[in-house]
């Protein structure tokens, strides 16, 4: 529901397909007689009101003496985005009733100028696993989480546990991920009551299949696990001992590119991209390591199907890497041939954001949330409750059951850890800004106007830890972003360490080895106690449908799920949110 208070428009923002919903408009009868209504859609990319219009009609028994209300009902047989305005016939002229994006209200007007409403239509048929609904999943970065029995030919390949990332370039000036600690399914199985202390629910394991370099999003052989991480019977025992603790497994696979030395790339050179044809191959963001598929050949789905049929043997999911990059003909290959959960990385809003149907049921089950993170960091360290209220409403148009299967990440391989986001310098407040964590995108950076990749790792290891003088502050705002990340909709994910209290800003600095002889007790218990809470609530947390923000400020927000009211309180102040919107407050504040 968006208005104000003398007009107000209610309706749903993410319905399926031939389910008739309601719109509903209640508007004063200070401005005049309302003889016609009707609410117009269009597709994306459509003129405004191009597509169907819903009569709207006047409904005396709701209606009042001050105030009249207007109700219809439509529904819509194809999925995708849609838009809407009203069009009013008042006091014998027509009129909108658009969405103003800064006031967040309805506005009566002569003419197209403002925002629309925002649909979103999914396939009815379109459903997501139950079982990772309201649960919790722990990011693991395989390579520095724990080594167990590492055969021997391979020790000397390793460095020891302590050794700090590597993060200068080698003599030739390239940055290469050639730094090993030897972290393998072996040790993940080790430390699995470790992960169930947690309540951690699904396991998700950044690659694992023969790769060239420790983070192994280069894969060489996608029919081989590399022999640092372990076997195919390693996995099934990972596997199976992981759901006998009613934990589900989730791997990484990586389909837009191979590693430069996968042999497919003269066994088959049909399957990648050339820019000349078999002598240069096309690369992802001109890494020379990452060779792209060509995504309209035969060969290349074969394969795929192939190595699909494969891994649902030995997983409960795969996170597709850089989803956003990949056909939709390549994601609904995917999802008809896997047919298990198939979670896409997409960082941008995933209806909005790309102007691509990620979510509509032939494609993924869920994205990374790292929305929720961002309007998480820019509401705790900046006050910006605005955005918060904005990217939450915005997250409406993700179709429920999607938006439940969804992990939020707070801190992820990819970025900088929770402290270091909250309390860490170059961080980005401007909402124009694709992420907070943006930090390659100030100038300071700039050397002879280009990036200086040497000069930003530099500073980050200068900067890794946590000065004294924010310690504190930064221990409570990180113990507030995870009681948010536990209690709004969607799947929180940790990322390994983080409940040991592991620092550090982006690649290598983020990915250093787990603490496991120095963890941060203190943290390690509020994350188990965050999660006691949400497994024993479950039911409620299962449903994003039961949310809605109640209000708050730059100092407090208030919202629920369900019966249950939430209060983030980042003042020293007591704060009554049973008080003002009734049931039961649960609170966590910063002294």
């Amino acid at each position: 529901m968006l208005g104000n208070e003398k007009i107000v428009v209610k309706y749903e923002s993410s319905i399926a397909t031939n389910t008739t919903t309601r719109v509903t408009l209640e508007i004063d009868n200070v401005f005049g007689m309302v003889t016609d209504a009707r609410a117009c859609y269009n597709r994306r990319g459509e003129a405004p009101g191009a597509e169907t219009s819903c009569a709207l009609q006047y409904d005396p028994e709701k209606s009042g003496e001050d105030y009249s209300v207007f109700t219809g009902e439509v529904s819509f047989s194809d999925p995708g985005y849609r838009t809407f305005y009203i069009q009013l016939y008042l006091n014998g002229q027509y009129k909108l009733i658009e969405y103003d994006t800064n006031s967040h209200k309805a506005v009566l007007t002569d003419m197209h100028g403002k925002a629309f409403w925002q649909v979103y239509v999914y396939y009815a048929k379109f459903k997501t696993p139950d079982w990772l609904k309201g649960g919790i999943m722990y990011q693991i970065y395989v390579d520095t989480f724990c080594s167990k029995d590492l055969p021997e030919h391979l020790k000397s390949k390793v460095v020891t546990w302590t050794t700090f990332p590597k993060w200068r370039p080698d003599a030739d000036g390239i940055y290469r991920n050639d730094q090993f600690y030897g972290g393998n399914l072996r040790g993940i199985i080790s430390k699995l009551n470790y992960l169930k202390s947690l309540n951690v629910t699904v396991i998700y394991l950044t690659p694992i299949l023969k790769s060239s370099s420790s983070n192994r999003y280069d894969i060489d052989d996608y029919e081989q696990i590399d022999e640092m991480v372990g076997t195919w019977d390693d996995l099934k025992e990972l596997h199976e001992k992981a759901n006998s603790l009613g934990m589900k497994l989730v791997v990484d696979m990586v389909f837009n590119h191979s590693g430069s030395g996968n042999e497919l790339i003269t066994k088959e050179p049909e399957m990648y991209d050339w820019i000349k044809k078999y002598t240069e191959a096309k690369c992802w963001w001109g890494y020379k390591n990452l060779v792209e598929f060509n995504k309209n050949s035969d060969k290349f789905y074969e394969y795929l199907f192939r190595w699909l049929k494969k891994y649902s043997g030995y997983v409960d999911g795969i996170r597709l890497d850089v989803a956003d990059n990949l056909p939709d003909r390549v994601l609904i290959f995917i999802k008809e041939h896997f047919g298990l959960y198939v979670l896409g990385e997409v960082w941008k809003n995933a209806v909005l954001g790309d102007s691509r149907d990620f979510l509509i049921g032939d494609k993924l089950d869920g994205v990374m949330n790292y929305q929720t993170a961002i309007a998480i960091y820019r509401y705790l360290r900046w006050g910006n409750f605005g955005n918060f209220k904005q990217i939450m409403r915005e997250l409406e148009l993700y179709p429920p059951q999607s938006l439940d299967v969804s992990p939020i990440f707070l801190s992820s391989h990819d970025t900088p850890r929770i402290s270091n986001n909250l309390v860490g310098d170059f961080m980005q407040a401007d909402p124009r800004f694709e992420t907070t964590w943006a930090m390659e995108q100030n100038d300071y950076w700039l050397v002879n106007g280009a990036f200086d990749t040497y000069k930003f790792r530099s500073w980050e290891y200068e900067h890794d830890s946590i000065p004294n003088d924010r310690a504190r502050l930064a221990r409570s705002l990180k113990k507030l972003a995870v009681f948010m990340q536990y209690t709004l909709p969607g799947l929180p994910s940790i990322f390994a360490g983080e409940e040991a209290g592991v620092v550090g800003f982006k690649d290598p600095f983020n990915r250093k080895p787990f603490p496991w002889d120095n963890i941060d007790q203190d943290m390690y218990e509020f994350y188990a106690t965050m999660g006691d809470f949400r497994i024993s609530h479950r039911q409620v947390f299962a449903d994003s449908r039961n949310f809605k923000v109640l209000g708050g400020d730059e100092q407090k927000a208030f919202y629920r799920r369900g019966e249950m009211r939430f209060t983030v309180n980042k003042v020293n102040m007591e704060i009554r949110a049973d008080h003002e919107f009734g049931g039961t407050a649960f609170k966590l504040c910063v002294a």
